[in-house]
């Protein structure tokens, strides 16, 4: 069976299970009459709507036997997450509900796998924060842009060996080097806290000039680092 179909298989099942989803089953039937693959259950099912979910499930149940596809129930977080992706570049789903939506999964199940856009959802409560404390430059003008950057990195990125201490690493836009930084605290003369951070690398004070590996600019840097290849890197955006 051809991986494309396979894996479009999968991402909508798990949009079901995840989220009570059933336009992707809908979805696929269209994408099979796309691609001359027919038969009563691919026309009935894409005949149906969104309302009828039994019958979209029943349906689609149906067509897996047909097509002799086995559906991946151990990944299944992870697809939602690829179906969110999906449809936020069809401009299907929003990308700032996509967020609050796997932000709202950690609160309630608390897995891992959400932790980072609970994370990230945060994070973008402070973009309106002095441009030195927002490294990643980010307004209400790219917001949108960067959360579907942010999917995109999530799922290249899923799976992929990364050193123990990735998240507390960032790269120095002083000398372009990875590491983690060192802070310190001081007191000055007149009683008063002064933080500093010091780059591992090159020992330059550099408190704001960071690209940390948990943000996009960051994961960026990092693949374009390892010679990943097809990665869309734009790591001058943020120096």
């Amino acid at each position: 069976m051809n991986e494309e179909i396979v894996k479009k298989a999968n991402l909508c099942r798990a949009a079901d299970l995840i989220a009570g989803d059933v336009s992707g089953y809908i979805d696929f039937a269209y994408y099979l009459l796309d691609n001359k693959i027919e038969s009563d259950n691919v026309f009935i099912l894409a005949g149906l709507s969104e309302s009828e979910k039994e019958y979209a499930r029943r349906y689609f149940d149906c067509l897996l036997l047909e097509l002799d596809i086995k559906t991946d129930l151990d990944n299944i977080d992870y697809l939602y997450i690829c179906y969110l992706n999906e449809k936020i570049h069809e401009g299907k789903k929003d990308a700032h509900s996509a967020l609050a939506e796997l932000k709202d999964f950690y609160v309630r199940y608390e897995k891992e796998i959400y932790f980072e856009f609970y994370g990230l959802y945060y994070m973008l409560d402070y973009v309106d924060m002095s441009e030195a404390y927002n490294m990643e430059h980010i307004t209400s003008k790219n917001m949108d842009e960067y959360i579907k950057r942010a999917f995109e990195l999530f799922v290249e990125m899923y799976g992929m060996e990364v050193p123990e201490d990735f998240c507390k690493q960032a790269y120095c836009r002083l000398c372009g080097k990875r590491g983690i930084p060192l802070f310190e605290r001081k007191k000055t003369l007149f009683g008063k806290t002064k933080h500093n951070c010091i780059c591992p690398n090159c020992k330059r004070s550099n408190l704001y000039k960071w690209s940390y590996c948990s943000a996009n600019s960051g994961k960026e840097l990092y693949l374009k680092e390892i010679g990943r290849k097809g990665v869309v890197c734009k790591p001058d955006a943020w120096l």
